[in-house]
């Protein structure tokens, strides 16, 4: 039985998803749970890499593959990029849209990743990616405030029911959450008001902290980037 092995490799972690068919049934978090995996599998691999090179590590399990594809704007897709610099697109973007698509084909789609970066991205219903926008993170926006500030300290992400941050703890910890909270809101807002309704989804290590306040409209899937690649891999 042939699986498919697919591999995103982002700024900070790699992660890797084994499928049969649409099935996920198995997840790996770094190298050393990938080797583990792979021994028991005869399997085509995928990667989508957002580092200018591969960990030297990754090369070995690759080889294993039978056949290997390494996500390129060059390769056919199940969307259209319209992207003005495509070789500059960052292809988990593209894969975690294609995953959007295969939950909701004939809608629009808001395809929001937060992690090191949040991504907001959109493609319509007749498939065409047409771009979006990319922001720190919440981590990164608290790094930030510390390091180019020489009073500011150092903060945990803390959700904060009130408007007004009552100390500069909370002002901290209210301007990177609710600061994102706010900026994704105004985002929904302008697509919808230029493109029409769409569906907004959520992924990525980040989601946890905008659940309950797009709980009404929010599809959220941790693993919709590999959905993609696997989305991708099956049709190649």
């Amino acid at each position: 039985m042939k699986y498919n092995l697919c591999i995103d490799i982002g700024n900070t972690n790699i992660k890797s998803g084994l499928f049969i068919g649409d099935s996920l049934e198995e997840l790996a978090f770094g190298i050393d749970q990938l080797e583990v995996i792979i021994k028991k599998y005869n399997f085509d691999c995928i990667i989508s890499s957002v580092r200018n090179r591969l960990p030297e590590e990754l090369f070995p399990i690759v080889d294993t593959a039978e056949k290997i594809v390494h996500l390129s704007p060059d390769i056919e897709l199940q969307v259209k990029i319209l992207y003005k610099t495509p070789d500059t697109l960052g292809m988990d973007r593209v894969a975690a849209a294609i995953g959007a698509k295969k939950y909701f084909p004939d809608q629009n789609c808001i395809v929001i990743d937060a992690g090191t970066c949040i991504t907001c991205d959109f493609v319509d219903r007749n498939n065409n990616y047409l771009g979006g926008n990319i922001s720190p993170g919440i981590n990164m926006r608290i790094k930030a405030m510390h390091h180019f500030t020489d009073a500011l300290p150092m903060v945990e992400i803390k959700e904060n029911d009130e408007l007004l941050g009552g100390s500069t703890e909370e002002a901290l910890q209210n301007g990177a959450l609710k600061g994102t909270i706010w900026e994704i809101s105004s985002f929904i807002k302008e697509i919808n008001k230029k493109y029409g309704k769409s569906q907004l989804v959520f992924t990525g290590g980040d989601t946890k902290y905008f659940v309950n306040y797009f709980k009404s409209m929010i599809f959220a899937d941790s693993n919709l980037v590999l959905v993609g690649l696997n989305e991708i891999l099956k049709k190649l």
